[in-house]
């Protein structure tokens, strides 16, 4: 779906608007302007099903950007996770507030690693899980978040995936000139850098050893939403139209619950 500008400025102005105490001003100004177009593309994935009373979890929620949007364009039922590393947090909430819009939230989230620990959810609770921006971030099993996925999901129930493309066009330019593709060492620790990124067929593969039918499927150009000067970004819906098939700088997946799933190790993926 095309969004115009005065809608993306709307939004700017509007998610601009709320401090959160974890992130400073300027942190979150550059964050959202970088993250909105992806959003964006994020939503025009939702299934139909999904409306006011549809139960759904967001991993990975803080700072809540993406949960902003789905509470004003869908009124869902909103659960939220988030994982700061292991020390453990006395409260699980955090304060969201907009004083130009007169909005306030009290968020309460639960706090878990999700690639160790059994989700703190009953079988069957949700009727979407958002999974965004994480699977790269993962060391050493990205099958067990998607088994628990799976778990806490209804039957027929939706997940949605996304995560840079590794074989992106940018990729494949930085090789080409002889320069390293992979993430620098991070000081936010090691979930702070990218450790395996996606090919668009590997994550088909690897979801649907896990219980999912994939429904769609495909890579997006993403950019930042303000540039200032010039840039090729500035051209990517040109970039969009040109780019060989799959070369994408972001992986957008829907995937529905089909099946329980059990822990399988693809050997493509684990020794």
């Amino acid at each position: 779906m095309k969004h115009g500008k005065s809608e993306i400025n709307s939004l700017m102005e509007y998610l601009g608007s709320f401090e959160l105490a974890t992130f400073n001003a300027e942190e979150q100004r550059n964050y959202l302007n970088v993250s909105l177009d992806r959003f964006l593309k994020t939503l025009d994935l939702f299934p139909e099903e999904i409306g006011e009373k549809s139960r759904v979890l967001e991993l990975g929620a803080n700072p809540y950007f993406m949960s902003l949007m789905m509470k004003k364009m869908y009124g869902c039922r909103l659960d939220f996770a988030n994982y700061f590393g292991e020390e453990r947090f006395k409260k699980n909430i955090e304060e969201l507030k907009s004083e130009q819009f007169g909005e306030s939230y009290r968020i309460n989230f639960r706090h878990f690693n999700v690639e160790r620990e059994r989700f703190p959810y009953r079988d069957g609770s949700f009727d979407l899980v958002l999974f965004c921006e994480i699977i790269e971030h993962l060391t050493m099993d990205p099958v067990h978040p998607l088994v628990q996925i799976n778990r806490i999901l209804d039957d027929g129930g939706y997940m949605i995936v996304t995560t840079p493309n590794v074989l992106r066009h940018d990729n494949l330019r930085k090789l080409i000139m002889g320069k390293n593709v992979h993430d620098h060492y991070s000081g936010y620790g090691p979930y702070g850098r990218h450790n395996r990124e996606y090919t668009l067929d590997e994550l088909r593969l690897l979801v649907e050893a896990l219980g999912f039918r994939v429904e769609k499927l495909y890579t997006k150009v993403t950019g930042a939403v303000n540039i200032k000067g010039f840039s090729i970004k500035r051209f990517r819906g040109l970039i969009q139209l040109l780019t060989t098939r799959n070369r994408g700088s972001n992986i957008f997946m829907l995937a529905r619950k089909v099946a329980d799933a059990e822990s399988v190790y693809p050997g493509w993926l684990f020794e």
